[in-house]
């Protein structure tokens, strides 16, 4: 596929004059998620105007948060596919807001349909496609230069959009659900508030109090040696550790130690110290619950 490729501020606002003359685009992105590095990263912005595709590479040196802020306010209505998760990395890395936004699975969804994308795009538009979908969503986003079999992944999640927007459109029609769309529509293009990554903790929900002081102040630790070595948290320590050493915690040096074994080397000096002072700021908070 042939697209406009724009790794600086100034392509961005060169490109957003013809946009702008649009009144909508299809928009996706690419991101990395604590899975090759620490952190999460806005790797690739995707966008199809219902001819020419462009590529916005945030990652380039020349893009800045001025260009990024030019985009995401601009006047064009953006056409997605499940912005929330988007629209929340947004606001999270750089602090902004994306205006305009059309998600097009809140109208699935008015509709009975429950699926992903392509699912969604051989339902309404009976078009089917083969490109492998968890080796790409699994794929390195960060590295430059992107091979061509990710670029045609990452074009193919734009290139129906606009199609599908408008068959769903007639569909929610037909079946008289504009009102309830709309109401939906509102409340899947909020921007959501920012929760503590400890609170994704497996089972959280079912904590008790004293264990979910631990489950926290166990997940920073972790999470101060991953940023440290700049790779993903997991890589430190097996996330199911979190909630197991929450429930129960080590009584002792020699039983932390054991519960501890599956801990790489490179990261059990470090990690060691830094779980320690957390277990004892987590003993003083728990002491005052009493």
């Amino acid at each position: 596929m042939d697209y406009i490729y724009l790794d600086s501020d100034e392509k961005i606002e060169k490109a957003l004059v013809p946009l702008s003359q649009k009144k909508r685009i299809a928009v996706d992105f690419e991101g990395e998620f604590n899975l090759h590095i620490y952190g999460e990263h806005l790797c690739l912005i995707q966008i199809f105007d219902g001819c020419d595709f462009y590529l916005i590479d945030p990652r380039s040196e020349h893009v800045t948060i001025k260009g990024l802020e030019a985009f995401f306010s601009s006047s064009m209505e953006k056409v997605w596919f499940d912005c929330q998760s988007d629209a929340s990395l947004v606001n999270k890395v750089y602090g902004l807001r994306i205006q305009n936004i059309f998600d097009v699975r809140v109208l699935a969804e008015a509709l009975g349909f429950h699926g992903n994308l392509k699912a969604l795009e051989k339902e309404f538009l009976s078009l089917e496609n083969d490109i492998p979908k968890k080796k790409n969503q699994q794929a390195n986003w960060l590295k430059r230069p992107l091979p061509e079999e990710q670029i045609e992944y990452a074009l193919e999640d734009v290139h129906h959009l606009l199609e599908l927007q408008e068959a769903l459109v007639a569909a929610v029609k037909a079946k008289g659900l504009e009102k309830a769309v709309e109401h939906a529509m509102r409340k899947a293009t909020a921007l959501k508030k920012i929760k503590p990554g400890w609170t994704k903790t497996s089972g959280w929900k079912r904590m008790n109090a004293r264990e979910k002081i631990y489950a926290r102040h166990i997940w920073i630790a972790r999470d101060k040696i991953a940023r440290r070595f700049n790779v993903p948290a997991a890589w430190v320590m097996d996330k199911h550790l979190i909630p197991s050493l929450s429930a129960d915690c080590p009584k002792s040096e020699k039983e932390l130690m054991k519960r501890l074994d599956g801990v790489s080397d490179r990261f059990m000096r470090f990690l060691y110290p830094v779980l320690c002072d957390e277990l004892e700021k987590a003993d003083k908070e728990t002491a005052e619950l009493k």
